[in-house]
């Protein structure tokens, strides 16, 4: 029951980071430090979400194309891809990496939007705690003050690339979502081939695309 709580809560927090990538994201050294961007995103986010549940905006859903184009500008989908393959990502031809991005990317995303859809956008209440900047990387400390009735510590990594902050990872009361999808792949590939992995990838993007 508490790894699913947990699993709950690590899927609230990176749908929360879907629409915060609405802000624009700057250099290190400039005004806006990784911390002030994730506090602007996620009560942008908020807006976002309750807007659209009130009526007042489009749904959520309808505008899948518009967050789309803004996610893949800002998630650093390819990070956070290869870092969940592992060692074996280094194996793959460039052709083979690119479709597993992609199909990884869908699988992601289409998963959000149901939660997005889900999600009831209550009283809970965030604490932006501290950030630390180590060269090209960054991570950002939070916490989402009363999900159910409890305190969450959820954890923003980032990468400095190409003029910008881009999310890679999150991490939800030390449950990593990297972490998470290596543990997942690696099970899948104890007893298949990578072509095999891509074919059940490849498959549930179809299914979660004709829901």
């Amino acid at each position: 029951m508490l790894l699913k709580a947990i699993k709950g809560i690590l899927w609230t927090g990176l749908l929360l980071w879907l629409f915060s990538l609405t802000i624009p994201i700057r250099a290190a050294a400039a005004a806006n430090p990784p911390i002030s961007v994730i506090k602007a995103g996620t009560e942008q986010a908020l807006q976002i979400l309750r807007s659209s549940q009130s009526g007042q905006a489009p749904s959520v859903r309808q505008r899948r194309a518009e967050i789309m184009v803004i996610v893949d500008r800002y998630f650093n989908f390819h990070e956070m891809a290869r870092r969940s393959l592992g060692r074996l990502w280094r194996d793959q031809p460039a052709e083979k990496q690119a479709e597993f991005v992609r199909l990884f990317k869908d699988m992601l995303f289409n998963t959000y939007i149901d939660k997005v859809e889900s999600y009831t956008g209550s009283n809970e209440k965030f604490a932006y705690d501290k950030e630390s900047i180590d060269g090209d990387y960054a991570v950002v400390k939070t916490r989402i003050q009363g999900y159910k009735n409890t305190d969450v510590k959820v954890d923003y990594r980032l990468r400095f690339e190409n003029g910008e902050w881009q999310v890679y990872d999150v991490i939800v009361e030390g449950i990593s979502l990297v972490d998470n999808y290596r543990s997942q792949f690696a099970s899948i590939l104890g007893n298949e081939s990578f072509d095999g992995l891509l074919r059940r990838m490849r498959q549930k993007v179809n299914e979660m695309g004709r829901s």
